[in-house]
């Protein structure tokens, strides 16, 4: 139920349950009073649907149609239930012994006084904590 063919025919249907890509983003934001967060949010809850797009795959997924401009949104919070590295980069960052949801607030806040999106402070968390005490550079 997860190999390549299934998670394409899935994502087809996803599209063609909404009306195709543009109705799909469309209504997203309509239904979102034109909220990038909100829209975004719709999406990222709609595409549980796709298979084997878990919480990586639909965050990635979502965040570049907002960075090519292709869709006018942006996520409102890291989206850390189910995160593996992400999570672990917070739990560093602010302290052991929170819930899911403080480490997404701590970010936000976090992420809104550097003025970086979710995007960033999604990627920079998971990969800081790869190596806290050590800087190594990323290259994807």
């Amino acid at each position: 139920p997860n190999a390549t063919g299934d998670a394409i025919a899935s994502y087809v249907d996803w599209i063609q349950q909404n009306g195709g890509h543009q109705a799909m983003l469309a209504d997203a934001l309509t239904e979102s009073l034109g909220d990038p967060g909100a829209a975004f949010d719709r999406l990222y809850s709609s595409m549980a649907q796709v298979a084997s797009f878990g919480r990586i795959g639909r965050f990635d997924y979502l965040t570049m149609l907002g960075k090519t401009g292709i869709a006018p949104i942006s996520p409102p919070s890291p989206y850390f239930k189910s995160a593996t590295g992400p999570l672990s980069g917070a739990k560093l960052l602010f302290g052991p012994g929170k819930s899911v949801g403080d480490y997404e607030t701590e970010t936000v806040i976090l992420g809104n006084t550097l003025g970086f999106g979710m995007q960033i402070m999604e990627d920079a968390i998971c990969n800081w904590q790869k190596s806290p005490t050590r800087f190594k550079p990323f290259r994807g």
